[in-house]
């Protein structure tokens, strides 16, 4: 959902149809959008617009990679840990 946001701002930004760009985006199959916990391509889900093929699998070497590389970075606005260390007090 944040990365479809960012592609509607972008597209605000730089004054480009969101069909048409989102008309050449790919998903991946990961993370339940596309069977495994709903298939937002073929379900009959409101407002999410025509269905359209899901192909499993593809470029699934790069985005593994990407979320490799996504999750190796830290976040500068990500809250500080609130890990809480056990009290000995009884």
């Amino acid at each position: 959902m944040v990365a479809i946001d960012q592609v509607l701002e972008w597209c605000q930004q730089h004054k480009k149809d969101h069909e048409e760009v989102f008309s050449h985006s790919v998903l991946n199959e990961r993370f339940g959008g596309c069977g495994s916990v709903l298939s937002i391509s073929s379900d009959d889900i409101v407002d999410t617009g025509e269905p359209f093929e899901c192909i499993a699998g593809y470029r699934a070497k790069d985005a593994v990679e990407m979320l490799k590389a996504f999750y190796r970075q830290e976040n500068p606005n990500a809250p500080k840990s609130k890990v809480r260390k056990k009290d000995n007090r009884k």
